[in-house]
Formats: structure tokens, sequence, C-alpha cells
């Protein structure tokens, strides 16, 4: 691929996401959590939890860290027309506590994120391809691993699409709310 790609809709351009983006994926990413976990999936998490999260593990600065870390990628969609990041991928180097997982040997998707009102429009397809190609040539042989909140079957039904299977699940925390997560190898 190269570094900037027109995708199905002309609108929308695919590509390795800059520093300077953090900012606007750290936004899109406490939008779609507060969306997905807190509106959609109705899960019981204090207010007061959720901004701790957020400010700890969504902010423009950790982002800034998974752009510049050269051993992950962060890939973006940005909608041309409203000149904004709509979607973004970030496979990583984050532990997945299973016996059979290899850090740094081992791919993983560590997040996926479309913004509401562009989902379903083939986006997150054209994400996890090009991830699962990246991860192919980087991990060659290898599995990729993701998790996912086991109450969460839009994003398990988009994954079991690409022929991942459950093969474990464990429990999380935001603030004192226990989550309880599945992991999923193709």
């Amino acid at each position: 691929m190269t570094s900037v790609e027109t995708i199905a809709d002309s609108r929308f351009v695919l590509r390795r996401a800059i520093e300077t983006d953090s900012v606007a994926i750290s936004q899109l990413s406490q939008q779609t959590w507060r969306e997905t976990y807190l509106e959609d999936l109705a899960l019981p998490i204090p207010e007061h939890d959720v901004e701790f999260y957020l400010r700890t593990k969504k902010s423009p600065d950790w982002y800034a860290k998974k752009i510049a870390d050269p051993l992950e990628a962060t890939w973006v969609i940005e909608d041309k027309i409203i000149d904004e990041i709509v979607a973004y991928l970030i496979v990583g180097r984050r532990e997945v506590p299973h016996p059979d997982f290899s850090l740094n040997q081992d791919g993983h998707i560590e997040f996926l994120y479309i913004r509401r009102d562009r989902q379903s429009q083939g986006l997150g397809r054209q994400l996890m391809n090009l991830a699962l190609s990246w991860m192919k040539e980087q991990f060659p042989g290898r599995p990729v691993w993701l998790t996912t909140l086991a109450c969460n079957l839009k994003s398990q039904k988009l994954y079991t699409y690409y022929g991942f299977t459950t093969v474990g699940d464990f429990y999380s925390y935001v603030g004192d709310t226990k989550r309880h997560l599945i992991i999923m190898r193709r």
C-alpha cells in the first residue's frame, strides 16, 4: 500500500497515522468508547472511573507514543469532505493473557474504532484487510490475536468473519468495574 490511498468511496483516505493525528484519534476513541460501552452495551461504570480511564488510556500522549513506536502500526481513515478521522486501527505489542501467545512474535490487533455514523460502510473491512496483510509480513506463519468484550457481539461477528475463533477469556478493570473479555485468535 502507498502511504495514502483512496478507498472504496473516494471521499475516504486510508493512511498511516502521523503524530499530529494523536489528538483526533484520542477524540474519536473517547467518543466511540462512550457510545459503545456506556450507551450501546450499557456497562455500569461510574463516571469518575470512565474519566480516569479515558485520561490515561485514550489520551493524545498515549496515542502519540503508539504512533511513534516502530514495532507498532496505526492506520486511520480520513473523511475528506469533513476533514476528520473517522476510523482507526492499531496493531501493537500488548500482552494477551493466553499461554500460547508469544510477545513480539505473534500479531495483535489492539484497537479498531469506527465513528458511529460511519459504521457499516466497509471501513472496518478496509482496516482489517490492511492490518492482517501487514501482520502476515511482520509475523510470518504466526497467529494473530485480539481481545474484545464478551458482551460485544457486533465486534465478535466482524472478527469471526475474518476467521478468528474464541480461545479463552479473562477479566480486566476500568476502575473498580470488572469487565469480561474474550481472547480470539486466527
